[in-house]
C-alpha cells in the first residue's frame, strides 16, 4: 500500500490496496492516515455498494438518512434518476443538489454531526463535477489572535431549514420530517478528538451566532467560511469512475463543483455517524 500526501498534512492518495480485501493491519494504517490527513483518495477501487458500505462500517455506525425524504424528488447524490438518465435542470432533485456547491460539513444541522463521509463515483462527466475540501484545522490556525479570542466561547446555530429553504430542500424533506430536524447549536471552535487540534466549525448550515445580532453574525460566519476555505488550505479531486474518497466532517468542509447540464454525475455516499453513544442518528445494527 502506498500513501502519498497531497499537501504536507492535508489530503493523501492511497493506492496499491483493495478496500474489499483489507487486513486488520492495512485498515489500521488507513485509519491513521485518515486521522493525519483528514481526506483520503482511493483511485479506481470500483467497489460494489455492498463492499463500499462494509468498508464504511469499519469506521463506526452508519448514519440514518433524512427523515421522510422523498426519493422521487431527490433520487441520489448526483444529477441522474434511478435508471441513470440525466435529470432536467429544473428538476427538484437537481436544484436541491445546488446546495452542495457551498462549503459545508455533512449533518452539522443534526445534534450530533457526521464523523465521516465516503463518496464513490459511478458515473462522471467529461468536465466539471469535481469535489473540493477545505482544512478547518488550518483555517483556525490562520485566524488572528483577536479573532481566536472572540470565537473561543461562541456558539453557532445550525439549521436544515435555514440552509435548504432556498433550493427546494423543504420539498425534499416535508414538514413532518422538519420537525425531527430542529435547529441545533455547535461551538464555533471545537477540538478534534484524536489529533487534539482546534478546528473552526463553520459552513453553510450555520445560520448565526447565539447572543449576537443575526445579520451581523451571519455576515461574520460567511466571511469566516470564505476566508478559511482558501488556498493553500484547499484541495480538489477530478473524479474517475471507481474512485472513492473519504473525509473527516469534524475538521473538513467540502463542496461540489458544477456539472455540465447534459452530462451524468452519479455518486453513492455513505456516512459514518458521530461517535456519541446516545447518538439518535446512528444505526445500531
Amino acid at each position: 500500500m502506498r500513501i502519498e500526501s497531497i499537501t504536507e498534512d492535508f489530503g493523501a492518495i492511497v493506492s496499491d490496496v483493495a478496500l474489499n480485501e483489507l487486513s486488520d493491519q492495512d485498515f489500521q494504517q488507513i485509519e491513521q492516515a485518515w486521522f493525519d490527513y483528514a481526506v483520503l483518495v482511493f483511485p479506481r477501487q470500483n467497489l460494489s455498494n455492498e463492499d463500499h458500505f462494509a468498508f464504511t462500517r469499519r469506521f463506526g455506525r452508519l448514519e440514518k438518512g433524512l427523515p421522510h425524504i422523498n426519493m422521487k424528488l431527490r433520487p441520489n447524490i448526483g444529477n441522474t434518476d434511478i435508471k441513470g438518465n440525466v435529470l432536467p435542470p429544473e428538476h427538484v432533485g437537481r436544484v436541491f443538489n445546488i446546495g452542495n456547491s457551498l462549503w459545508h460539513s455533512d449533518s452539522s444541522y443534526k445534534r450530533v454531526g457526521a464523523k465521516a463521509s465516503l463518496l464513490a463515483a459511478h458515473s462522471v462527466p467529461n468536465e466539471g463535477g469535481e469535489t473540493e475540501w477545505a482544512d478547518m484545522r488550518a483555517g483556525y490556525d490562520a485566524l488572528s489572535t483577536d479573532m481566536k479570542r472572540f470565537l473561543a466561547d461562541k456558539v453557532a446555530v445550525h439549521s436544515y431549514a435555514f440552509s435548504h429553504s432556498w433550493h427546494y430542500g423543504l420539498l425534499v424533506v416535508p414538514e413532518e420530517g422538519l420537525r425531527q430536524l430542529p435547529p441545533v447549536e455547535h461551538p464555533l471552535v471545537t477540538v478534534h478528538p484524536v489529533s487534539k487540534r482546534q478546528v473552526l466549525f463553520v459552513g453553510r448550515h450555520a445560520s448565526h451566532i447565539v447572543g449576537q445580532d443575526f445579520v451581523s453574525s451571519r455576515k461574520l460566519l460567511r466571511e469566516l467560511t470564505t476566508e478559511a476555505a482558501r488556498p493553500p488550505r484547499t484541495i480538489g479531486h477530478r473524479w474517475e469512475v471507481g474512485d472513492i474518497v473519504m473525509w473527516d466532517n469534524r475538521c473538513v468542509l467540502h463542496r461540489a463543483r458544477a456539472t455540465p447540464p447534459n452530462q451524468p454525475r452519479k455518486m453513492v455516499r455513505s456516512t459514518v455517524a458521530g461517535d456519541e453513544p446516545a447518538n439518535e442518528w446512528a444505526i445500531n445494527d
